[in-house]
């Protein structure tokens, strides 16, 4: 399952409390499954890195610009884009990355019905630690995915870092 694919139905790959993430990788991971299973999204952002955090930041920031400079067919698409995540245009225009991760989610968990199951399956197979970084690789079905779910660590929790591949 790529990164993408994590953040998408995660699409990404993406704390259940306490400041998010866990203390060893695989704790991460199986706060996100869970997180994931109960569509706690508010959560599964918290786990996030705050790189990723920032980024998704950013990108709400351009989506807000251009829902408040839209006109003709682009006021449309963005109408369309903002109640497939439950929001008005109106909210589109003051969106923020907490709200843009969580509305990704949502249309994730609705519309990859398939995929989101995959990741209820998904069982930790191992972790790859370098430093600061490490990989989690899961099995899904008794087989391993060869795409990883990336984490960073910040101070001494292990949060999802979607910046980089898995």
């Amino acid at each position: 399952m790529k990164t993408r694919t994590w953040v998408c139905v995660l699409t990404v790959l993406v704390g259940c409390g306490g400041g998010g993430g866990g203390a060893t990788p695989k704790a991460t991971f199986e706060k996100y499954k869970a997180a994931m299973a109960d569509k706690n999204f508010e959560d599964v952002w918290n786990m996030l890195a705050s790189t990723s955090q920032q980024a998704m930041d950013d990108r709400a920031r351009t989506l807000a610009d251009a829902a408040a400079k839209s006109e003709g067919p682009g006021r449309t698409a963005l109408e369309d884009q903002a109640r497939m995540m439950r929001l008005s245009l109106d909210q589109m225009k003051k969106l923020t990355g907490k709200t843009l991760f969580m509305g990704l989610f949502e249309m994730a968990s609705s519309a990859g019905k398939e995929e989101w199951e995959k990741i209820s399956r998904a069982q930790f197979s191992r972790e790859v630690v370098t430093g600061d970084k490490a990989k989690v690789y899961v099995k899904v079905d008794g087989k391993e995915e060869t795409d990883a779910m990336p984490l960073v660590r910040e101070g001494n929790r292990w949060k999802i870092d979607l910046q980089h591949e898995g």
